[in-house]
């Protein structure tokens, strides 16, 4: 037999227990017994004292630690995300001001400054939970809530993490999408010239840098100004990501280490090499790893050339020479 579902079950309980109250005679309480009366409408008494405190709750157990470096990454990437979102309003305003943009171009792109924002967060996300987790989870259990709870803001995207969403794909088809061909031309030509600049400025402070350490004569100098500005124009994003906006004097001298070594033996004096590679030497990791990549992608364009002119080649050893006339058979 199935259930009672009628929804006016409740209502009739409620009217069935109202009017037996009212029907069963006052009971003398018996002695001994301790059962409250469940009819007895139950409230304030005269007398009570009032605003009695109510009773304390019972605590709640703590969430498991899984469950807390969950929280405690949700709550970094609010903020992690936010910073990213208002960089990404000084761009608007950037274009705003260069483009005259109307209000529904404006909202078009704050919509889509939000999306960047939150895409360029896939790999924040990846190295906090790899962090938070390979540190924590090992840990007993009070000592790893201990150091979760010490652990501020930590930051996982680079010095330049709140810049990634200008870079993505998805802002710069948005940015073609919403603005005219005319904007979006005046857009770049800007954007072009500030990188210029950049690297004419950090190409500059590179090589005066290195010439109050080194004192270059004006033929060493040149051919090091060329070595420098080359390798800013190459690595400056790459140098910036890695140390941030702010450079000492050896990270500085150290751009030169862009160049092969023979190439700065040229023109350098072997006490002026040796001097270079000591004040640079902090930073040696970095340059090997950029020069190993710069040679391996040299290799694998030679390889490609190499394999195109081999089959441009075959192809031609397949066409039929000048004059001569293919036979066909039925």
């Amino acid at each position: 037999m199935s259930p009672v579902k009628h929804s006016t079950f409740p209502l009739f309980s409620s009217i069935l227990i109202a009017g037996l109250t009212l029907l069963l005679p006052d009971l003398p309480a018996q002695e001994g017994d301790e059962e409250p009366d469940p009819f007895t409408v139950i409230g304030e008494k005269p007398g009570d004292p009032a605003g009695k405190p109510a009773e304390p709750a019972p605590s709640k157990s703590p969430a498991p630690l899984s469950a807390q470096i969950s929280q405690h990454i949700r709550k970094l990437a609010e903020a992690e995300r936010e910073k990213r979102f208002t960089f990404m309003k000084v761009v608007i305003d950037d274009i705003a001001r260069l483009c005259r943009l109307d209000d529904g171009q404006r909202e078009k792109l704050e919509l889509a400054a939000r999306g960047a924002s939150e895409r360029s967060m896939k790999e924040w996300h990846e190295q906090a939970e790899r962090y938070f987790r390979t540190r924590l989870e090992s840990s007993g259990g009070d000592a790893a809530k201990e150091m979760l709870e010490g652990m501020g803001s930590v930051n996982f995207g680079g010095n330049r993490s709140e810049e990634e969403g200008e870079s993505l794909a998805l802002w710069k088809d948005s940015l073609g999408v919403v603005l005219t061909n005319e904007q979006v031309a005046r857009y770049e030509t800007v954007l072009a010239q500030r990188r210029l600049d950049r690297i004419d400025a950090f190409a500059r402070m590179s090589l005066s840098t290195i010439d109050g350490h080194l004192r270059l004569t004006p033929e060493q100098k040149s051919k090091m100004a060329e070595l420098v500005h080359t390798a800013a124009a190459t690595y400056l994003d790459d140098v910036q990501t890695y140390w941030g906006d702010y450079f000492e004097r050896g990270m500085l001298m150290s751009l030169a280490n862009a160049a092969e070594e023979e190439q700065l033996r040229a023109f350098l004096t072997d006490p002026q090499f040796e001097r270079l590679r000591e004040a640079t030497s902090n930073f040696d990791h970095f340059w090997d790893q950029k020069r190993r990549l710069k040679r391996a992608k040299e290799k694998a364009a030679e390889r490609r050339k190499t394999r195109q002119e081999e089959e441009e080649y075959k192809e031609k050893e397949a066409e039929p020479a000048v004059g001569e006339k293919t036979v066909t058979t039925e």
